[in-house]
């Protein structure tokens, strides 16, 4: 998919530097800017994907740079926007990794606090017994 997003990135400017903000997909160009073939890529299947991205709508042949489209391309475009999504994903999941090994970190300490508090609570018990039975016996 990384070609696909490298030549969403190209025509996303391209159609957003129209002055209808819109063109056929057959115009569509890649990465040495020339016009694609349809050997090389099958543009409506690049406009496909760049619609199921939220980038532009299609009519027909005629594809249209969506809000989001323009956006992105004045936020220094799609592979700057995927760029921002991989890091931000990354740093959900290091905080997902932490927060789960802190609760392991709590549950340990948790079950270690309890089985030395229940030693406890029968050494007291065990104290009281002895300590009675002592009395008792005096």
């Amino acid at each position: 998919m990384k070609r696909y997003d490298t030549l969403t990135d190209i025509n996303l400017k391209v159609l957003y530097e129209k002055e209808s903000k819109r063109m056929y997909e057959s115009e569509f160009i890649n990465e040495d800017g020339n016009q694609i073939e349809n050997w090389d890529v099958r543009t409506e299947l690049l406009s496909e994907y760049m619609e199921s991205k939220g980038l532009i709508s299609i009519d027909g042949e005629m594809c249209y740079i969506s809000k989001f489209g323009e956006e992105l391309v004045e936020d220094n475009g799609w592979l700057n926007y995927l760029e921002k999504e991989l890091k931000s994903y990354e740093n959900k999941k290091k905080k997902e990794i932490r927060k789960e090994t802190q609760e392991e970190i709590i549950r340990k300490g948790t079950i270690e606090s309890f089985k030395y508090g229940k030693c406890g609570f029968y050494l007291a018990i065990i104290s009281i017994v002895i300590t009675v039975l002592l009395e008792l016996l005096r």
